[in-house]
Protein backbone atom coordinates (compact mmCIF):
# COMPACT_ATOMS: atom_id res chain seq x y z
CA UNK A 1 0.00 0.00 0.00
CA UNK A 2 1.38 3.20 -1.13
CA UNK A 3 1.37 5.64 2.00
CA UNK A 4 0.98 9.48 0.99
CA UNK A 5 4.14 12.00 1.98
CA UNK A 6 2.34 14.67 3.51
CA UNK A 7 4.06 18.52 4.15
CA UNK A 8 3.67 19.32 7.62
CA UNK A 9 4.18 23.19 8.89
CA UNK A 10 4.85 22.84 13.22
CA UNK A 11 4.59 25.55 15.32
CA UNK A 12 7.25 25.10 18.12
CA UNK A 13 8.45 27.15 21.14
CA UNK A 14 11.82 26.63 23.22
CA UNK A 15 13.96 28.16 25.68
CA UNK A 16 16.83 29.93 24.41
CA UNK A 17 18.94 29.62 27.53
CA UNK A 18 19.48 26.34 26.76
CA UNK A 19 20.67 26.39 23.27
CA UNK A 20 23.61 27.77 21.09
CA UNK A 21 20.70 29.09 18.73
CA UNK A 22 18.42 27.84 16.53
CA UNK A 23 20.66 26.82 13.56
CA UNK A 24 22.93 23.12 13.68
CA UNK A 25 26.46 23.73 14.44
CA UNK A 26 28.81 21.07 14.89
CA UNK A 27 29.76 19.84 17.96
CA UNK A 28 26.83 22.49 20.04
CA UNK A 29 23.14 21.92 21.14
CA UNK A 30 21.05 23.92 18.74
CA UNK A 31 17.49 23.80 18.45
CA UNK A 32 17.57 22.45 14.86
CA UNK A 33 20.12 19.71 15.94
CA UNK A 34 18.00 18.38 19.06
CA UNK A 35 14.87 18.14 16.57
CA UNK A 36 16.66 16.48 13.29
CA UNK A 37 17.92 14.31 15.99
CA UNK A 38 15.08 13.13 17.28
CA UNK A 39 13.02 12.99 13.80
CA UNK A 40 16.18 10.69 13.01
CA UNK A 41 16.42 8.51 16.21
CA UNK A 42 12.14 7.63 15.83
CA UNK A 43 12.81 7.17 12.40
CA UNK A 44 10.02 9.82 11.14
CA UNK A 45 13.20 11.13 8.83
CA UNK A 46 16.17 9.85 6.60
CA UNK A 47 18.29 13.14 6.93
CA UNK A 48 17.78 16.66 6.98
CA UNK A 49 17.88 17.08 2.96
CA UNK A 50 15.66 14.21 2.49
CA UNK A 51 12.35 15.47 4.42
CA UNK A 52 12.77 19.20 2.93
CA UNK A 53 13.72 20.59 6.66
CA UNK A 54 13.00 24.54 6.92
CA UNK A 55 11.97 27.00 9.57
CA UNK A 56 11.18 30.65 9.56
CA UNK A 57 13.26 32.38 11.96
CA UNK A 58 16.92 31.03 12.81
CA UNK A 59 16.89 32.67 16.61
CA UNK A 60 20.48 33.70 17.98
CA UNK A 61 22.39 31.90 21.50
CA UNK A 62 19.78 32.82 24.26
CA UNK A 63 16.74 34.01 22.14
CA UNK A 64 13.47 32.34 23.05
CA UNK A 65 10.49 31.77 20.60
CA UNK A 66 6.72 31.07 21.64
CA UNK A 67 5.84 30.41 17.85
CA UNK A 68 8.94 29.67 15.86
CA UNK A 69 7.76 27.42 12.72
CA UNK A 70 9.48 24.79 11.44
CA UNK A 71 8.61 22.60 7.73
CA UNK A 72 9.34 18.96 6.35
CA UNK A 73 7.37 16.53 4.39
CA UNK A 74 6.78 13.21 6.32
CA UNK A 75 4.26 10.25 6.06
CA UNK A 76 2.92 10.93 9.65
CA UNK A 77 2.16 13.44 11.75
CA UNK A 78 6.19 14.65 13.25
CA UNK A 79 4.63 16.74 16.02
CA UNK A 80 3.61 13.66 17.57
CA UNK A 81 7.19 12.43 18.41
CA UNK A 82 8.37 15.81 19.17
CA UNK A 83 6.17 16.12 21.86
CA UNK A 84 7.95 16.08 25.22
CA UNK A 85 10.98 17.20 24.18
CA UNK A 86 13.49 18.67 26.85
CA UNK A 87 12.80 22.81 26.59
CA UNK A 88 11.29 22.51 23.06
CA UNK A 89 7.18 22.06 22.86
CA UNK A 90 4.75 22.03 19.96
CA UNK A 91 2.00 24.33 20.15
CA UNK A 92 0.36 23.99 17.01
CA UNK A 93 0.66 22.01 13.61
CA UNK A 94 -1.05 22.15 9.82
CA UNK A 95 -0.64 20.44 6.34
CA UNK A 96 0.35 22.37 3.89
CA UNK A 97 1.41 22.80 0.61
CA UNK A 98 4.01 20.99 -1.24
CA UNK A 99 5.82 23.98 -1.60
CA UNK A 100 5.45 25.90 1.63
CA UNK A 101 8.39 27.60 3.11
CA UNK A 102 8.12 29.08 6.23
CA UNK A 103 10.08 31.76 5.64
CA UNK A 104 7.72 33.12 3.54
CA UNK A 105 5.81 34.43 6.57
CA UNK A 106 2.90 37.13 6.33
CA UNK A 107 4.59 39.08 9.25
CA UNK A 108 7.04 38.22 12.47
CA UNK A 109 6.09 39.61 15.96
CA UNK A 110 8.91 39.86 17.94
CA UNK A 111 9.02 40.63 22.08
CA UNK A 112 11.36 42.39 24.32
CA UNK A 113 11.34 42.36 27.89
CA UNK A 114 12.92 45.22 29.41
CA UNK A 115 13.21 45.52 33.14
CA UNK A 116 12.43 48.97 34.08
CA UNK A 117 15.16 50.27 35.77
CA UNK A 118 13.76 54.12 36.07
CA UNK A 119 13.30 54.55 31.90
CA UNK A 120 10.68 56.66 31.04
CA UNK A 121 8.24 55.02 29.76
CA UNK A 122 6.36 57.98 28.00
CA UNK A 123 9.42 58.65 25.45
CA UNK A 124 10.09 55.29 25.01
CA UNK A 125 6.49 55.21 23.61
CA UNK A 126 7.37 58.39 21.29
CA UNK A 127 10.52 56.83 20.48
CA UNK A 128 8.92 53.83 19.15
CA UNK A 129 6.51 55.07 17.05
CA UNK A 130 9.62 56.50 14.84
CA UNK A 131 10.78 53.35 13.64
CA UNK A 132 7.55 52.29 12.01
CA UNK A 133 7.32 52.76 8.73
CA UNK A 134 9.71 52.04 5.49
CA UNK A 135 13.17 52.78 7.04
CA UNK A 136 16.87 52.19 6.50
CA UNK A 137 17.95 50.89 9.42
CA UNK A 138 21.52 50.29 8.71
CA UNK A 139 22.24 51.58 12.11
CA UNK A 140 20.47 48.88 13.67
CA UNK A 141 22.52 46.30 11.64
CA UNK A 142 25.91 45.04 11.17
CA UNK A 143 28.42 46.90 8.84
CA UNK A 144 28.55 44.02 6.27
CA UNK A 145 25.04 44.54 5.72
CA UNK A 146 23.92 44.56 1.97
CA UNK A 147 19.99 45.64 1.28
CA UNK A 148 19.53 47.18 5.15
CA UNK A 149 15.50 48.84 4.21
CA UNK A 150 13.02 47.56 5.81
CA UNK A 151 9.08 48.05 6.87
CA UNK A 152 7.99 48.01 10.45
CA UNK A 153 4.44 47.64 9.84
CA UNK A 154 4.06 48.61 14.23
CA UNK A 155 5.58 48.92 17.30
CA UNK A 156 4.25 48.23 20.49
CA UNK A 157 5.28 49.34 24.19
CA UNK A 158 3.07 48.34 27.18
CA UNK A 159 4.14 47.92 30.75
CA UNK A 160 3.09 45.75 33.11
CA UNK A 161 0.81 46.85 35.51
CA UNK A 162 3.40 46.43 38.99
CA UNK A 163 5.40 48.39 36.66
CA UNK A 164 8.55 46.00 37.04
CA UNK A 165 8.87 45.09 33.20
CA UNK A 166 8.44 47.35 29.62
CA UNK A 167 7.34 44.60 27.03
CA UNK A 168 8.06 46.18 23.45
CA UNK A 169 6.84 43.97 20.48
CA UNK A 170 8.26 44.75 16.67
CA UNK A 171 5.79 43.74 14.15
CA UNK A 172 7.12 43.34 10.50
CA UNK A 173 7.41 40.71 7.11
CA UNK A 174 11.14 40.59 8.62
CA UNK A 175 14.17 41.63 10.26
CA UNK A 176 18.04 42.51 10.28
CA UNK A 177 20.47 40.24 12.28
CA UNK A 178 20.38 41.95 15.57
CA UNK A 179 17.65 44.45 14.38
CA UNK A 180 15.25 43.64 17.11
CA UNK A 181 18.23 44.00 19.76
CA UNK A 182 19.54 47.83 18.54
CA UNK A 183 16.31 48.82 18.37
CA UNK A 184 15.79 48.56 22.01
CA UNK A 185 19.16 49.79 22.90
CA UNK A 186 18.21 52.73 21.47
CA UNK A 187 15.01 53.12 22.72
CA UNK A 188 16.21 52.48 26.55
CA UNK A 189 19.24 55.24 25.73
CA UNK A 190 16.31 57.68 25.03
CA UNK A 191 14.27 56.16 28.14
CA UNK A 192 17.16 57.17 30.44
CA UNK A 193 17.93 60.44 28.27
CA UNK A 194 21.29 59.31 27.32
CA UNK A 195 20.41 59.41 23.41
CA UNK A 196 17.34 61.41 22.06
CA UNK A 197 14.54 61.23 19.72
CA UNK A 198 16.56 63.36 17.00
CA UNK A 199 19.16 61.00 17.24
CA UNK A 200 17.23 58.10 15.98
CA UNK A 201 15.22 60.55 13.69
CA UNK A 202 19.00 60.68 12.10
CA UNK A 203 20.06 57.23 12.48
CA UNK A 204 16.98 56.39 10.23
CA UNK A 205 18.47 59.35 8.22
CA UNK A 206 21.85 57.51 7.08
CA UNK A 207 23.49 58.33 9.72
CA UNK A 208 25.39 56.08 11.46
CA UNK A 209 24.71 56.00 15.05
CA UNK A 210 25.66 53.03 17.76
CA UNK A 211 23.47 52.76 20.26
CA UNK A 212 24.51 49.50 21.35
CA UNK A 213 23.33 46.02 21.97
CA UNK A 214 20.27 44.56 24.22
CA UNK A 215 21.45 41.25 25.96
CA UNK A 216 19.82 37.91 23.73
CA UNK A 217 18.46 36.67 26.65
CA UNK A 218 14.84 39.19 27.37
CA UNK A 219 14.33 38.64 23.47
CA UNK A 220 11.51 36.62 22.47
CA UNK A 221 9.95 35.14 18.96
CA UNK A 222 6.61 35.46 19.36
CA UNK A 223 4.66 34.60 16.89
CA UNK A 224 4.95 33.92 13.21
CA UNK A 225 2.02 34.53 11.44
CA UNK A 226 0.51 32.86 7.89
CA UNK A 227 -2.58 32.98 5.91
CA UNK A 228 -2.97 28.98 6.89
CA UNK A 229 -4.74 27.99 10.05
CA UNK A 230 -3.02 25.93 12.80
CA UNK A 231 -4.72 23.36 15.14
CA UNK A 232 -3.55 24.02 18.37
CA UNK A 233 -1.63 22.12 20.85
CA UNK A 234 -1.27 23.00 25.02
CA UNK A 235 1.89 21.42 25.85
CA UNK A 236 1.57 19.50 29.42
CA UNK A 237 5.42 20.49 30.31
CA UNK A 238 4.49 24.21 29.36
CA UNK A 239 1.87 24.21 31.47
CA UNK A 240 4.29 22.58 34.57
CA UNK A 241 6.36 25.41 33.49
CA UNK A 242 4.33 28.20 33.73
CA UNK A 243 3.67 27.09 37.53
CA UNK A 244 6.84 26.42 38.79
CA UNK A 245 7.91 29.88 37.16
CA UNK A 246 4.55 31.40 39.16
CA UNK A 247 5.57 30.18 42.12
CA UNK A 248 9.17 30.96 41.58
CA UNK A 249 8.02 34.61 40.88
CA UNK A 250 5.48 35.12 43.95
CA UNK A 251 8.20 33.40 46.25
CA UNK A 252 11.67 35.85 45.52
CA UNK A 253 8.38 38.55 45.91
CA UNK A 254 8.17 37.35 49.33
CA UNK A 255 3.99 36.90 48.32
CA UNK A 256 4.09 33.14 49.40
CA UNK A 257 6.66 33.44 52.20
CA UNK A 258 3.51 32.75 54.03
CA UNK A 259 3.63 28.62 53.34
CA UNK A 260 6.97 28.56 54.95
CA UNK A 261 5.18 30.35 58.09
CA UNK A 262 2.24 28.32 58.22
CA UNK A 263 4.30 24.92 57.87
CA UNK A 264 6.49 25.86 60.86
CA UNK A 265 3.37 26.40 63.15
CA UNK A 266 1.66 23.18 61.70
CA UNK A 267 4.60 21.14 63.31
CA UNK A 268 5.53 22.76 66.28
Amino acid sequence: MHIRIVRYAIKIGYDGSHFNGFAMQPGKKTVEGEILKRLIKTKMIENRKQCKFQYAARTDKGVSAFGNVIALNAKVNPAKVLQGMDDIWVTGYAIVEKNFNPRHASYKIYRYYLPNEGYDVEKIKKAAELFEGEHDFSSFARKDSRNTRRKIYRVEVKERKAGEVIKIDFIAPSFLWNQVRRMVAALAAVGKERASIEDIKEALNGKRVNFGLMEARNLVLLDVIYDIKFKRILPGQLAVKKEIYKDAFDYISNATHSWNVGFRKSVE
